[in-house]
């Protein structure tokens, strides 16, 4: 569904580098691809075009890319961890997390199929008339896509709305159908990245699972455990990506894998998570098995998470660069569930790439741009010397070099047409600092294939002659004052998709957990209050931190 401005665009105003520097550019915009950029302000002779000219307080960056993210529960409630664990099968076996997020999950799974006919039934009879068809003749799997539709398109509407316009493939990771996008490109949809259709991103959520026949221990008391001696089973998912690897990565172009997602001993001293820090080995191990050893760094292969690995060791870092395996770091996510986090200065000192992700809503960032700004303070905290320039890459140039190249990240003639327009505090910020400093309420626009897909109101009613939609006003005062253009075709009601998903949220909370108070989170970062605490609460640990080491 992903369409294309049918109209040239162009934009006129501080345009930023690969660098991160900011100047005045003129870009031109055609077909969802970016022809031409030119130095000033330069008149487009293009009668037909749209016109952005921006003010001088206003910036455009390149779309931001999301490498780690599960945008199924982008709306999710916040999850208040019982313990800090020393792993991710710890948490995901605790009965607090299975009752508020997993079962609270499957319900909403099950209920958009039993409880959602009222409200698309409308549309049914719509696509029915369009057709010359009885309702009746409109089978249940048109249904389904109707409700995987409502879920979608709001499930990334959190992620435009700070900035990002290409993600990890969106709903569920390991899923084998194309499963489509409604406002951003993913990771699923070759045809986005501009590779094979032959070819696919794989999107793994584990290579390795302790077992067979073995019951982690969710309890918070068995937090602290030693893990080292857990049975380890294979995943048949690493068996599907050694086999592409053997096969000259014929089948995949790329592959994006949780690993050794736990404790990584950098500050919590001296209590590494054991069965992270064997999943590398074991990785290591299988890979050492495959004949061609140039295979392994042509299948660009990023690990997600990684805290299990040691970094102290020089062969370790050989191996990431030597085969060009990307690291995604999501510290917010890892701070929140294991106190701890990657070493990110020494991956950057070695030469390793590295991306930002947000993970997801229970304990992760609202969207990649909100990871950055954490990351920022991460760094300055612990006193490391990561520049405003480097934290912008991981978000565009770092994961589309992780994606084997794409074209998207960079404002260049050739790449995607994707960016957003950023509202400085003044003229006289820099890019970068306002990057850092401003909130999502800040965004003028997000621009998807070359179509302004989502921003302040104002802009539609004056510059674009397209459709929208605004954001209901109980979403908070920043977001009603924006508004998001969704495909006409796909006959989508925002605000009663949302009041659809408020209702079986809080039927679930309030019958189920008996917790009326668990409710979604909103869409915009600026509105949210509960998240800003928690962010806030989670940087007076990371100072506190920073002062024992």
């Amino acid at each position: 569904m992903l369409s294309s401005s049918g109209r040239p665009l162009c934009i006129m105003g501080h345009v930023v580098d690969d660098q991160g520097r900011q100047s005045v550019k003129t870009i031109l915009v055609q077909n969802g691809r970016i022809i031409d950029v030119r130095n000033g302000k330069v008149p487009i002779s293009r009668p037909d075009a749209i016109l952005l000219d921006l003010a001088d307080h206003e910036v455009v960056f390149p779309g931001l890319i999301n490498l780690h993210v599960h945008s199924e529960y982008n709306i999710f409630p916040l999850w208040q961890s019982p313990a800090l664990w020393g792993n991710r099968f710890q948490w995901r076996n605790n009965e607090q997390y299975l009752r508020d997020i997993k079962r609270f999950k499957d319900f909403l799974d099950a209920s958009w199929r039993q409880e959602s006919f009222d409200f698309i039934q409308p549309i049914l009879q719509s696509l029915a008339t369009e057709k010359h068809l009885a309702l009746r003749n409109l089978t249940w799997p048109v249904a389904m896509r109707e409700i995987q539709k409502m879920y979608g398109v709001i499930t990334e509407l959190q992620a435009v709305a700070g900035g990002t316009t290409l993600m990890q493939q969106t709903i569920r990771l390991e899923a084998d159908e194309n499963l489509p996008t409604f406002v951003i490109r993913n990771t699923g949809q070759p045809s986005q990245l501009g590779i094979a259709a032959t070819q696919k991103v794989l999107s793994v959520v584990d290579f390795v699972r302790p077992g067979p026949n073995f019951d982690v221990p969710g309890s918070p008391a068995n937090a602290a455990d030693d893990t080292s001696d857990w049975p380890m089973m294979q995943h048949p998912s690493l068996d599907d990506f050694l086999n592409s690897v053997r096969q000259g990565n014929h089948r995949y172009y790329a592959t994006i894998a949780h690993l050794a997602e736990g404790r990584s001993g950098y500050l919590q001293r001296g209590k590494v998570d054991g069965f992270s820090r064997r999943e590398f080995a074991e990785l290591r191990r299988m890979l050492a098995q495959i004949p061609d050893k140039t295979a392994l760094a042509k299948a660009n292969l990023t690990l997600t998470h990684a805290c299990g690995l040691d970094y102290a060791d020089p062969g370790t870092l050989d191996f990431l660069r030597e085969n060009g395996i990307s690291i995604v770091w999501s510290p917010v996510s890892n701070l929140l569930l294991y106190g701890d986090t990657l070493t990110i200065k020494t991956l950057l000192d070695q030469g390793v790439n590295v991306c930002l992700g947000s993970d997801w809503a229970p304990s992760g960032s609202k969207h990649v741009w909100d990871e950055l700004k954490f990351a920022r303070y991460f760094c300055d905290t612990l006193s490391l010397k990561v520049g405003n320039d480097q934290l912008l890459a991981m978000v565009t140039q770092n994961p589309a070099r992780a994606l084997g190249g794409v074209k998207s990240g960079l404002i260049k003639p050739g790449y995607n047409a994707d960016f957003f327009v950023l509202r400085k505090s003044s003229a006289a910020q820099t890019a970068l600092d306002a990057l850092v400093s401003q909130d999502d309420s800040a965004v003028r626009c997000t621009i998807v294939n070359g179509r302004v897909v989502y921003g302040e109101e104002g802009l539609f009613v004056d510059s674009l002659p397209v459709d929208y939609q605004r954001l209901p006003a109980g979403e908070g005062n920043a977001a009603a004052r924006k508004v998001v253009s969704i495909n006409s075709a796909l006959n989508f009601n925002l605000t009663m998709a949302l009041l659809q998903v408020n209702a079986l949220m809080i039927r679930y909370a309030t019958e189920t957990l008996q917790q009326p108070a668990f409710q979604r989170t909103r869409l915009l970062a600026a509105d949210d209050l509960p998240y800003q605490e928690r962010i806030n609460a989670l940087k007076t640990y990371v100072a506190d931190l920073a002062k024992r080491n």
